[in-house]
């Protein structure tokens, strides 16, 4: 009876260690694949070099047409402020994309928008087209 005994406890203690490990493993092997992507900002310089080297990506104004028809980052798109939610999906996912607005508050909101969508690459102009020291297009 006694040895039945020891022998069940060991075979128990191995069950209980194979669990253990196996869980282990699995838990780690996901955390790797689960990377978390955040909302990336730029400066005037960093953006600047971005455009000089022509790098793949989309440059997305966010104001109003009419402040864009005026002057705008050089190679941006307009897309709204209004309208980003519902043509957020129009922008490649296998690009930077870069969001100018007036102070970066609403670049912030739309570049969240992307990530929670599964966009990688989102950036956001720091202090906005107020503190843009670039050349403008006109």
């Amino acid at each position: 009876m006694k040895r039945k005994n020891k022998l069940t406890i060991l075979f128990g203690l191995i069950v209980v260690t194979f669990i253990v490990i196996a869980t282990s493993l699995y838990v780690s092997s996901n955390k790797d694949s689960e990377t978390i992507f955040e909302l990336q900002t730029v400066d005037t310089k960093t953006l600047t070099k971005m455009i000089d080297s022509k790098e793949n990506m989309v440059i997305v104004d966010l104001r109003e047409p009419e402040l864009f028809a005026t002057s705008r980052v050089p190679g941006a798109i307009n897309i709204p402020f209004d309208e980003i939610q519902s043509r957020y999906t129009e922008l490649p996912k296998d690009k930077d994309v870069i969001f100018v607005c007036h102070t970066g508050r609403m670049g912030t909101e739309s570049g969240n928008l992307l990530l929670e969508n599964g966009y990688k690459n989102v950036f956001n102009l720091e202090g906005g087209i107020a503190e843009w020291t670039g050349n403008l297009e006109k």
